[in-house]
């Protein structure tokens, strides 16, 4: 076996350190998700006070499966609803964590912003469908 000099091993060890930040790295953006969902669920006991507008804001999956135009039983819109409240933020992290792998932190806010929009602008065309 040959030896292998002080020199090779200072190239690998860098190699070990970068899978481990980057093992690390990739976990933060659901971790932050965990941290901020029960902020966010007082945020919206507060919100909810001023009306169901601004809980749209805030959780509009929430507030879209409780839809009477998505076709859901009562039951089901309301246990749907609960899990969304707790798993909005982990699954906004989550899907941070599965951009970051491949593109920079830019474009992983870049889709976790749009597809919350997605969800509030789907809810105003529902209401303003359902109302007109």
């Amino acid at each position: 076996m040959p030896a292998t000099s002080s020199a090779e091993k200072k190239r690998r060890a860098p190699a070990r350190r970068k899978k481990k930040k980057l093992a690390i790295g990739i976990w933060w953006p659901p971790l932050v998700g965990i941290i901020v969902t029960p902020f966010a669920i007082h945020a919206a006991s507060i919100l909810a006070l001023e009306g169901p507008q601004a809980l749209r804001l805030l959780y509009p999956y929430v507030v879209l499966v409780k839809e009477p135009v998505i076709g859901l039983s009562n039951d089901l819109g309301n246990n749907l609803s609960q899990g969304l409240l707790y798993a909005q933020f982990p699954l906004y992290g989550l899907l941070m964590a599965l951009i970051l792998r491949f593109k920079h932190l830019a474009a992983a806010l870049g889709t976790v912003i749009a597809v919350h929009a997605l969800g509030i602008g789907f809810l105003l065309l529902l209401t303003y469908f359902h109302t007109h």
